[in-house]
């Protein structure tokens, strides 16, 4: 591991870390920012009465008052229980990386401590950082430019984090995965890469909570076309939902 990962990524268990995307922090990219945005706006307007800004910068006080705890989606963390039972060839040795985490327990708590949470928002590896996980505050580029030559990757959750960057995907080994949701369209990209295979899908907010089949999944992938005034757009199908992606042996093709 490079001093520059060393210096950058720490948990507090294990001096051990891994070089995320920023992002996940542009503007509409969390799954919840209605609701935060409503609760920021609230402490906004108690903190100007009260007096409290004290000169600061409105909106920097605000957001990382509102991003000091962690938080855990339960109908993700079922869905994502259910894909790790197809991953048989994953364990804790394996390198696990979430690109863009901000502040979120739930791939964790399915996947275990070694995940590695890269984001460069310090508020949010903070919070992380003291409730001892894996972190490495920087973005997934900069994390992968400092990897060494042979690392190697075993596990993505690209979650409302964008399109999973190319060097990451060459970085991740034959036979393991990546689980991409479709809010940015990581997982429509994923679906058009030759070197990556859908294996299955599941829909978190499904009442059944069971596993979509390879046909089924490759349906449910793609764009639909919404009006917007006088404008056509095009937005990605089944947002929340995940897919499994498994990366092709390239030696097996040759």
């Amino acid at each position: 591991m490079t001093d520059k990962l060393n210096d950058k990524c720490g948990n507090g268990k294990s001096e051990e870390a891994r070089p995320e995307d920023g992002r996940l922090h542009e503007a509409g990219v969390e799954e919840s920012l209605g609701s935060l945005a409503e609760f920021a706006a609230i402490l906004l307007r108690n903190m100007e009465s009260s007096g409290n800004l004290d000169g600061t910068d409105s909106f920097d006080t605000v957001f990382s008052q509102s991003k000091q705890e962690t938080y855990f989606h339960q109908d993700v963390a079922k869905a994502l229980g259910k894909l790790r039972e197809r991953m048989t060839n994953i364990d804790d040795t394996s390198v696990i990386l979430y690109p863009g985490s901000n502040s979120d327990e739930t791939f964790a708590s399915v996947f275990g401590s070694g995940v590695i949470h890269v984001d460069p928002d310090e508020h949010a590896m903070d919070v992380m950082r003291e409730k001892g996980y894996n972190v490495a505050e920087m973005t997934i580029e900069e994390y992968v430019s400092n990897m060494p030559e042979e690392g190697r990757v075993d596990v993505v959750f690209s979650y409302n984090s964008g399109l999973v960057p190319q060097e990451l995907l060459d970085k991740i080994s034959a036979g393991c995965y990546v689980i991409a949701n479709n809010w940015h369209g990581s997982a429509n990209d994923l679906s058009n890469n030759p070197n990556f295979t859908l294996v299955c899908a599941i829909d978190p907010e499904s009442k059944s909570g069971e596993i979509i089949n390879k046909e089924g999944a490759q349906a449910a992938l793609g764009t639909t076309t919404t009006k917007s005034g006088n404008m056509d757009i095009d937005i990605e199908k089944n947002p929340n939902t995940l897919w499994l992606f498994e990366k092709n042996d390239e030696s097996a093709a040759e």
